[in-house]
């Protein structure tokens, strides 16, 4: 083993994008999950608010993005999710995707700044809209 001198630490610039999809339908969560980590970034995965609610509250966690299907189980849909990070962590972007593309207005009163996607969606499209939000994160925009 080497000694203390020897050990390095992540530059926390550097630190790898964590994004959490909240998806309830395991093969999209999967498929989107996989393509999010080829891109680069850190994913954590919930199936329905309930657990993404106990993700973010945790301490040790640092989420920088939530990516959420509005239709799930639970007694909080992704809108009730989205209200809840608004309420709970302010400045925590959040994407909704829905396949009802009726759900595009509720989604942007609740969202106006940020994307609503529809299913079945491009995922290049979805990483495109991702940067975007980080990059504007960072920079105070």
């Amino acid at each position: 083993m080497g000694s203390a001198d020897n050990v390095s630490f992540p530059n926390p610039k550097e630190r790898t994008p964590t994004i959490l999809i909240v998806e309830d339908e395991a093969l999209i969560r999967a498929v989107l999950s996989e393509f999010l980590q080829e891109c680069g970034f850190k994913v954590l995965e919930a199936a329905h608010a309930a657990e993404a609610v106990e993700i973010v509250q945790q301490p040790v966690v640092q989420i920088d993005l939530v990516f959420s299907d509005v239709r799930m189980p639970g007694e909080m849909d992704g809108f009730g999710l989205s209200r809840w990070i608004k309420e709970n962590r302010p400045g925590l972007p959040v994407i909704l995707a829905s396949g009802d593309i009726g759900k595009a207005n509720t989604a942007h009163e609740l969202c106006a700044n940020e994307p609503f996607l529809t299913k079945p969606y491009d995922l290049d499209i979805v990483v495109a809209h991702i940067r975007q939000l980080l990059a504007a994160r960072q920079t105070g925009v």
